[in-house]
């Protein structure tokens, strides 16, 4: 039986270990809190004991998967591990130090895993001075559900731990798709325009919360509006998301987060978590928290022109003026932002689509939706829109200019 090692008993940490133990592997699960461990341990319990009501597994199942998670009693217990895992706070000198606490103890062929979403393996690799052995492992929430794990090779990873680790997520019946160390890999990275320009339409007065999310559900046929998913997630998470990608790259004005992030997270609406964020959720149904001034609001001519023929390929049904400018301003964001990833080396496109689709759930990956709707229409919409800012942030990336 392979042994894994998770360090970190929060919800990432809980429900991988969750998964890597409902797939046959005996997991030590450690925490800086061992109470935090128990209560894991526990809550791995209650969501098991409701999968075996609804019949998705046995209660015999149930007891075996129990049986595999272990708390650690200290580094020693980490000595049998093959794979380490770890999901602890998003800063290097943290992911650098849990490593270091169990390193003299573990196997000399141990592979060490980071589930970071945005930081640099290598540099969390040299912290640590064992950058040879560590590949990034991005898991997403709920882990034991989304099918999606990022694997991510550092600049000194070894290619056969960085294939070890993607055979161990498909082995636990993930979706593997891989990535080079660039800030917020695939998925983190190319989904900010979902989020920024929504919040920049808002913050412009342009539309409210809740029609945002309509227009791009109805017309975009995505599962989530931004406004919602950023309650799921986090306003907290994907504002320090945002902030990570943005200042790893160098400030592009394109990725620069919004002031309303800063302004929700002081004020501790942080969304579902906090029963408050831009919906509130005290009563049965959740209801728009975050007021806004509506302004009057002209679509411009010459991005109205480039805005029809974009719109005519992007969305499946008949779409509003207004609804067809949230939609195809967040849309034209993504596709730009997936290109620039793309030239830079990321992924494949292939992998770029894959990571969208199920890290995200996006109803198409950007790159298929790019070849739908036809470059040149991307490029022209994109221009049109530059034209009305001052910060040059929709620029077209050269591969969609060269198309």
């Amino acid at each position: 039986m392979t042994t894994v090692g998770v360090l970190g008993a929060g919800t990432m940490g809980a429900g991988i270990g969750q998964l890597v133990a409902a797939h046959g592997c005996k997991v030590v699960l450690s925490d800086v809190n061992d109470q935090v461990v128990r209560q894991a341990i526990e809550g791995i319990g209650q969501r098991l004991a409701r999968l075996v009501d609804k019949g998705g597994i046995t209660s015999e199942n149930r007891d075996q998967i129990l049986k595999r998670l272990q708390p650690a009693t200290g580094p020693e217990s980490f000595a049998k591990c093959a794979l380490v895992i770890e999901a602890v706070a998003e800063r290097v000198d943290v992911k650098a130090e849990v490593f270091k606490s169990i390193r003299a103890k573990v196997s000399p062929q141990t592979i060490f895993a980071s589930n970071t979403s945005s930081l640099s393996i290598t540099k969390i690799g040299q912290a640590f001075d064992e950058g040879r052995r560590l590949v990034g492992m991005h898991f997403f929430n709920p882990a034991p559900l989304m099918p999606l794990v990022e694997i991510i090779a550092g600049a000194e990873s070894d290619p056969a731990a960085v294939d070890k680790a993607a055979a161990y997520a498909k082995e636990w019946g993930k979706t593997v798709v891989r990535a080079t160390d660039r800030p917020g890999f695939i998925v983190n990275r190319i989904a900010r325009g979902y989020y920024l320009e929504s919040l920049r339409m808002l913050g412009e007065g342009i539309a409210c919360v809740a029609d945002i999310d309509r227009s791009l559900r109805e017309a975009g046929g995505f599962r989530l509006g931004p406004f919602e998913l950023m309650d799921l997630i986090g306003i907290d998470i994907n504002y320090a998301v945002s902030v990570s990608v943005w200042e790893q790259l160098d400030q592009p004005a394109r990725l620069k987060p919004h002031p309303l992030q800063t302004e929700l997270c002081q004020r501790g609406q942080l969304g579902r978590k906090s029963k408050r964020g831009f919906y509130a959720y005290q009563g049965a149904e959740a209801q728009p928290s975050l007021q806004i001034d509506q302004k009057p609001f002209q679509i411009p001519k010459a991005v109205q022109e480039a805005l029809t023929p974009f719109v005519a390929r992007a969305a499946e049904n008949a779409v509003p003026p207004l609804d067809s400018y949230i939609f195809a301003r967040v849309l034209v964001t993504i596709i730009n932002e997936a290109m620039f990833a793309f030239a830079e080396g990321v992924a494949s496109k292939e992998d770029i689509d894959t990571a969208l689709r199920l890290g995200t759930n996006y109803p198409r990956g950007p790159m298929q939706w790019a070849e739908q709707i036809g470059p040149d229409r991307c490029a022209t919409l994109l221009r049109a829109l530059n034209s009305t800012v001052g910060d040059d942030r929709f620029a077209p990336a050269k591969l969609l200019e060269s198309r």
